[in-house]
């Protein structure tokens, strides 16, 4: 079952994320991290922007795909709600569009997730893609 689940961990946060694709997988992890930053329910659909992110393999990929993420948010203020990812070279690399609003001072923050870590990293694929991620809050 597609989707995304967030999982407790003693200092940190884990997200488990899954899909029908390596694409599906990733929006779905990026859509569980910002639903421990704010409400997602909340945000707005405003404004987008592009990303592209390369790799060595899907496993880094997925860390540098949040650690991205979260580059932009704390940066630019952007804070995404949707995402279209197309996933290139054999899981190396990806091109994404995000959708959402800047974070104005009445938006309500539920935790300040510092980075996505390789500690506990698994991705794994039978008949979806699994994902899971440590976060470092």
């Amino acid at each position: 079952m597609a989707g995304y689940q967030i999982l407790g961990h003693t200092a940190d946060v884990g997200i488990a994320a899954s899909g029908d694709t390596l694409a599906e997988a990733l929006a779905f992890l990026a859509k569980g991290m910002f639903a421990l930053i704010t409400d997602r329910e909340t945000v707005e659909v405003s404004d987008s922007w592009e990303l592209c992110v390369s790799s060595t393999d899907e496993e880094a990929l997925a860390v540098d795909w949040l650690n991205e993420l979260l580059y932009r948010y704390e940066a630019d203020g952007f804070l995404p709600k949707e995402f279209w990812i197309c996933v290139e070279e054999g899981g190396k690399a990806l091109t994404a569009r995000c959708s959402g609003e800047r974070v104005g001072p009445l938006k309500r923050v539920f935790a300040q997730v510092k980075a996505a870590t390789y500690h506990g990293l698994e991705v794994s694929h039978d008949r979806e893609w699994h994902i899971q991620v440590v976060l470092d809050v």
